[in-house]
């Protein structure tokens, strides 16, 4: 079983400066491909499990599998 999660809530998945609810579901988008894009990296690495680094470097989630 595969088991990721990801807590959206900060600032790396939202852009303080723009209230445009379209935008910012385009920034959330983008920080979670660049994440989900490391955990694939890291699957073809071998890895069984990791923690979520957000481009910010805050941990905001994990996964196993």
């Amino acid at each position: 079983m595969f088991k990721l999660t990801i807590d959206t809530g900060n600032a790396a998945f939202h852009d303080e400066y723009n209230d445009d609810k379209a935008y910012d579901k385009y920034c959330e988008a983008e920080e979670i491909s660049r994440i989900l894009k490391e955990v694939i990296d890291k699957l073809e690495y071998g890895c069984e499990s990791g923690v979520l680094i957000d481009i910010n470097g805050n941990k905001v989630g994990e996964w196993s599998r």
